[in-house]
């Protein structure tokens, strides 16, 4: 029994030893996997807390983007040691594009993203640099007024309804230009005379905060009559004034002068006929230009299709001499920006004040 007892003792630190043994020799390939584990189990974790940045950079970039939604914004970093005094913003209503002028933009600067924004109001955008200075072209899907702020080397551009930022809106149409050229005596244009008596307007309705215009044309181009009538349509104007002037030939051509004024008889609102009413008189008044009356012009394709109270002013008559002579002269080209910026706020303030 004793010698039974030992043999099963030996059997058993036998087996104590092997296994002793093969985990004695096994440690060193169990700290080596250990070693590896731990490598993996770090890298994983590492991995797993930059995963967790870049999602949250991800996050705070869309919440931003987000808020930009909301607020209609876009916004755009500044090259270092650029003021926002100096970035220029150029609008073109006609083609709904706005342009902005970034100063000390080197090469890198588009790489970098520098805009952000909502896209709610942009229908495309084209970046590019130029002569050290970046441009972005923003094409919008309508008119809206840019309005720029700054803050923290940012320049922020809102886009918001011109009726939401300014007291009073006005499309301003110079008649013809370019090819078309209108009435035409000796080596008079009506299209030059029209531009001139505009743009004389304009320097009167640019001293007036309470008056935002917008022009068909500032230049001796030639926008389509859908351009003319629909940007007056789009900015939802409170008036749209188109300034020409008249002509004849045959019998009368040389005596016929005066002023007349087309408007849209259709309008159930007879507020086109109060504005050309408006527009006559005081021409009349400050010319001391025969009156010629009011005319349907329910035929005219720009009357016809405004939504805005429209008038068509024929000031005077190129084929008359003396009318020729003054609409020639810049005095009174001037009387006549002044008598038709008068009838302007006098419609406004009549219409849109009481």
């Amino acid at each position: 029994m004793e010698k039974k007892i030992i043999k099963i003792f030996s059997i058993v630190l036998s087996c104590f030893l092997v296994v002793t043994m093969v985990l004695l020799l096994g440690i060193d390939d169990i700290h080596g996997k250990s070693e590896v584990l731990a490598k993996d189990i770090k890298e994983k974790r590492e991995n797993k807390e930059m995963l967790a940045k870049i999602v949250s950079e991800e996050e705070e970039k869309a919440s931003e983007i987000e808020a930009f939604s909301k607020k209609g914004q876009i916004r755009i970093t500044l090259p270092e040691g650029i003021t926002p005094d100096s970035v220029t913003i150029d609008e073109d209503v006609l083609d709904r594009t706005v342009t902005v002028a970034i100063p000390g933009a080197d090469s890198q600067y588009l790489e970098n993203d520098p805009i952000m924004g909502s896209a709610g109001r942009i229908d495309d955008l084209d970046a590019y640099t130029n002569g050290g200075k970046a441009y972005f072209e923003i094409e919008l899907n309508g008119i809206y007024a840019p309005i720029k702020t700054a803050e923290d080397g940012y320049v922020y551009l809102d886009f918001a309804n011109p009726h939401d930022v300014y007291e009073n809106v006005v499309v301003i149409d110079a008649g013809h230009g370019g090819k078309d050229v209108g009435a035409v005596e000796k080596d008079t244009y009506e299209k030059d005379i029209d531009l001139n008596i505009v743009l004389k307007l304009k320097e009167l309705l640019d001293q007036d905060p309470t008056i935002k215009a917008y022009y068909t044309r500032l230049e001796d181009d030639n926008p389509s009559l859908e351009e003319r009538v629909g940007l007056a349509n789009d900015v939802m104007a409170d008036v749209f004034l188109s300034v020409h002037n008249n002509s004849i030939s045959g019998f009368g051509a040389k005596t016929t002068s005066g002023t007349q004024v087309l408007y849209y008889a259709s309008d159930p609102t007879m507020l086109s006929l109060e504005f050309a009413d408006i527009c006559l008189e005081k021409l009349c008044d400050t010319l001391r230009s025969a009156n010629r009356g009011l005319v349907n012009g329910d035929d005219i394709y720009i009357i016809h299709n405004s939504k805005s109270p429209v008038a068509l002013v024929e000031v005077g008559f190129l084929s008359n001499p003396e009318d020729l002579l003054k609409l020639n002269d810049s005095y009174y080209q001037g009387q006549c920006a002044k008598a038709l910026y008068e009838s302007i706020k006098e419609m406004i303030n009549k219409t849109y004040k009481e």
